[in-house]
């Protein structure tokens, strides 16, 4: 049987954006939410469902999952395979994007909605810490961190350290935090009958879960477009690897080059330094170094 990338953004779009599938995504979701210990969330409607006569020619569209609930607040599902640091910015900025949207010219603020942004990245961050596999960021009060404006919800999982965590987990623990059974899900290499088994054991929507998958690698519609979209996935992930490597080459190049300017620089002084301490004229000391009369003087 195919055995596809189970992160890529179009096969998530179809997972968790096709009407039916509510009980999926909100199964997901909320499992994001108890591993931060936030409330669950119920009821949710999908705003922007899939649809495969709108992605035959998809190139380089965010394909995200929408969704609201009946307490109005929004969800936000995103999947990036590549990145970097700088991606948190990107997802400020689809966040702030998707809260001006709301509102038009004189309408009130109380329709803003409560946004869930949720973020699934197949990449490490580096915030300079231990590597949390899950983050989740909000406003808060600086001097007092139990207060907190609770519009927006940040989180981030990271998925490559969520594996670690999942290798010396068992099915019981897999059972108790939902969120690694769809770690595994994503990840899984040897996507066999024990593995389908082992998950459905784990998490009962992954019996739904795996009939959607096996109904997706099925339709050759659908996977043409997944192709197409597996291969601009990959594209941008090699580009971006080259560009990490070509900027690594040319921090080494002009680290090299400040080096030998640094060097250059202090053997001027040493040199000025010297002739001073021997009594030249300090005119000459300045044409030969072409450090100017103050900065000899100063030595």
């Amino acid at each position: 049987m195919i055995n596809i990338n189970r992160m890529n953004d179009y096969f998530m779009r179809y997972l968790f954006g096709s009407i039916g599938n509510e009980d999926i995504l909100e199964n997901i979701v909320n499992s994001v939410l108890k591993d931060s210990g936030f409330e669950e969330v119920h009821n949710l409607e999908i705003l922007n469902p899939h649809n495969l006569s709108e992605n035959i020619n998809l190139k380089e569209s965010i394909l995200d999952v929408k969704a609201i609930t009946k307490d109005n607040k929004k969800i936000i599902i995103e999947i990036q395979l590549s990145g970097n640091i700088d991606f948190v910015k990107r997802i400020h900025y689809y966040i702030s994007k998707n809260i001006v949207s709301e509102v038009s010219k004189n309408e009130e603020y109380k329709i803003i909605n409560h946004i869930i942004s949720i973020n699934l990245l197949n990449f490490n961050l580096d915030f300079g810490d231990n590597g949390k596999p899950h983050r989740c960021f909000k406003l808060i009060d600086t001097e007092d961190i139990n207060v907190s404006l609770d519009m927006i919800q940040m989180h981030i999982l990271e998925i490559p350290r969520f594996i670690n965590i999942l290798n010396n987990s068992s099915i019981d623990d897999i059972k108790k935090n939902k969120i690694l059974s769809w770690i595994d899900f994503f990840t899984a290499k040897d996507f066999n009958d024990d593995e389908k088994d082992k998950l459905k054991e784990a998490n009962n929507i992954m019996s739904k879960v795996i009939d959607k998958y096996e109904r997706f690698i099925s339709s050759k519609e659908e996977m043409e477009v997944y192709n197409a979209r597996d291969a601009f996935l990959y594209g941008q992930t090699v580009m971006l690897e080259y560009e990490r490597e070509e900027g690594k080459k040319e921090g080494i190049e002009i680290g090299f080059q400040q080096g030998i300017e640094k060097g250059i620089e202090k053997e001027k002084y040493s040199l000025a330094r010297n002739m001073k301490k021997e009594n030249m004229d300090i005119n000459l000391i300045s044409k030969l170094t072409g450090l100017s009369l103050d900065e000899i003087e100063k030595l």
